[in-house]
């Protein structure tokens, strides 16, 4: 029993070699495609050509003919998808829009083939007129998946078909056809295209038919922010920047396009540049609370501590339970009553180290009243006001208040 088992293992073994060993057979592929196509049996036919046209078949996928009957075939295939929908008999969309993108490979590879030069050196393609109307019939359809995939936000799919669409605009293929004319509508998907690759995190194809998309002025300042997080992604700063630069200028009121080229400045300490990019946005915002926090955060890091007070206490008067510029206004009257301190605290006793005492006394107690703000606003951050408070009390001899906020667990 065993060694019937065992034989006929062997025998299934030789058989699938053989098969697997058998010589490509162009005449008997040809005219059994032929057959199943005549009987508009489709399906058939295209596992026929799938099994002979592999890619390590080279004398299949490099033969004009077969990738005619190919097309053909998948022609066949979408025309019964096509009556499916039109029958509303259980239609596949994706199938049917699936058959029209392997038409289009098929036809370009086909005519490809088709007029490579023969032994004497001639091009006589014989298939152009079909596929040239082939592609033409089906040319609608291409934007039309697209879409379709793009509203159901199958973004990967909606890339791939607006982006066979728009790769082929002046195809010779395309523009060969009677009824050819030119879109109207390039620059729409070329938008589409966009937002597509935008959405599958493609962002070199995003990069691909921006500047196409860009010469609709539409979603212009969209476009910018979309090119500049592409590029961020891309590791291309410049092209970032430039990007930035491009949108804060067609929309002056979008956060996203100033705050970013702040940002890029202070990255870099590049202050100076920061506040003068934040104070030409204040002539357009000038109620804009967070640019005037942003102004003194820059002023204070070129020691314009002056300047930096007047814009928090400018940012506290547009917002009055602004607990970070309360800090930031705290942290500077604390740094300057400490300097007051430095400069005299070797002379104890005397008439100048009295009046410098009283006046540090006097810029700690802003530091309290602008520290106790910030705690009344931001409660449980205490990050904002307890380190601070701890020194102000200290220094002021406010014991009771000292003690309270030390039972505090960070």
């Amino acid at each position: 029993m065993k060694l019937n088992i065992l034989f006929c293992l062997v025998l299934g073994l030789i058989s699938l070699t053989i098969e697997a060993q058998e010589p490509f057979n162009k005449k008997k592929t040809i005219k059994e495609v032929k057959a199943q196509l005549k009987a508009e049996r489709y399906s058939q036919a295209e596992d026929l050509l799938g099994k002979a046209m592999k890619a390590e078949n080279k004398e299949a996928m490099e033969d004009a003919e077969l990738h005619y009957l190919r097309l053909q075939t998948l022609q066949g295939l979408a025309t019964a998808e096509n009556r499916n929908m039109f029958l509303n008999t259980r239609p596949d969309t994706a199938k049917y829009f699936t058959y029209i993108y392997r038409i289009y490979e098929f036809g370009f590879s086909c005519d490809s083939l088709d007029r490579l030069p023969d032994a004497k050196g001639r091009v006589r393609p014989n298939y152009t007129t079909h596929v040239v109307s082939l592609l033409s019939a089906y040319r609608n359809n291409i934007k039309s998946a697209g879409k379709y995939y793009y509203k159901k936000n199958k973004f990967d799919e909606a890339y791939r078909f607006f982006d066979l669409y728009l790769t082929t605009l002046h195809h010779p293929l395309i523009t060969a056809a009677k009824d050819y004319k030119p879109d109207e509508d390039t620059l729409t998907l070329a938008n589409l295209a966009v937002f597509s690759a935008y959405n599958a995190s493609k962002f070199k194809q995003v990069m691909k038919y921006l500047p196409t998309a860009m010469k609709d002025r539409t979603d212009y300042a969209l476009l910018c922010q979309i090119g500049s997080k592409s590029c961020m992604e891309l590791v291309d700063t410049i092209g970032a920047v430039g990007y930035l630069q491009e949108g804060w200028k067609t929309d002056a009121k979008q956060e996203f396009f100033y705050i970013n080229l702040i940002d890029y400045h202070v990255e870099r300490h590049e202050y100076v540049e920061a506040i003068n990019i934040i104070e030409q946005q204040l002539e357009v915002e000038p109620q804009k609370r967070l640019l005037w926090f942003l102004k003194g955060k820059c002023e204070q890091c070129i020691d314009s501590v002056d300047l930096a007070v007047e814009s928090y206490q400018k940012a506290v008067e547009l917002q009055p339970d602004d607990a970070l510029s309360y800090s930031s206004l705290g942290g500077i009257f604390i740094d300057k009553a400490r300097k007051v301190y430095d400069i005299n605290n070797n002379k104890p006793g005397t008439q100048a180290y009295t009046k410098a005492k009283n006046a540090q006394n006097k810029i700690y107690q802003q530091a309290q009243e602008c520290l106790e703000n910030a705690r009344k606003y931001a409660p449980h951050d205490p990050s904002l006001w307890h380190e601070g408070l701890m020194e102000v009390y200290y220094k002021l001899n406010l014991g009771k208040e000292l003690q309270e906020l030390e039972k505090i667990s960070l």
